[in-house]
């Protein structure tokens, strides 16, 4: 691919509103702002409509607090629950397990991709939970540009940048768990 594609979202720093473990719902509400949905909700409170896993599970809802870390929780939200709840706001659609190129077709066809990776791409760092293993270091980034190497990303605690699509793809394909934002 010759030509550079950025689609430019927001990008909004879940440190900056205290929420240490709000980055699933930051690249979300990102996301869905750059489709022009949820345009009248702020960050906070996209968070406090959040749906809260009673068993911290998140593949049942948010496990924990967005604001602070509890000792046992896993704070973070998968899939299927951000889905659930996201929807109300815009067209989603789930592509995990897809192949990195599946995510890069959606970026060209100008919808942004939530995807699950580690903070700072760095590796993962896996424990056992009651539902199952998962990096501890656990983050969520939107997908929203692409060069020949490279991919952009809207990073909720890093900021807008671009990284290689090698280190990319090697965190992500760890997972493989995305959400294509819709117009």
């Amino acid at each position: 691919m010759s030509s550079e594609i950025l689609l430019n979202a927001e990008n909004i720093n879940q440190n900056a509103w205290g929420a240490i473990n709000g980055c699933e719902a930051a690249s979300m509400l990102a996301g869905l702002h750059y489709q022009h949905h949820a345009l009248d909700i702020n960050y906070g409170q996209f968070l406090l409509e959040m749906p809260i896993s009673p068993d911290a599970n998140p593949y049942r809802g948010f496990g924990g607090s967005p604001f602070k870390n509890q000792k046992g929780k896993f704070e973070a939200i998968f899939v299927r629950p951000l889905i659930l709840w996201a929807s109300r706001y815009g067209h989603l659609q789930d592509l995990s397990g897809a192949n990195p190129e599946w995510l890069y077709e959606a970026v060209k066809a100008g919808n942004p991709v939530l995807t699950f990776v580690t903070v700072h791409f760095a590796d993962p760092e896996w424990e056992q939970y009651p539902f199952g293993k998962v990096p501890v270091n656990n983050h969520a980034v939107l997908l929203d540009g692409l060069k020949a190497d490279q991919v952009h990303v809207s990073d909720p605690i890093d900021g807008k940048y671009w990284l290689s699509k090698d280190q990319f793809e090697r965190i992500y394909n760890l997972r493989r768990m995305a959400i294509t934002i819709l117009k």
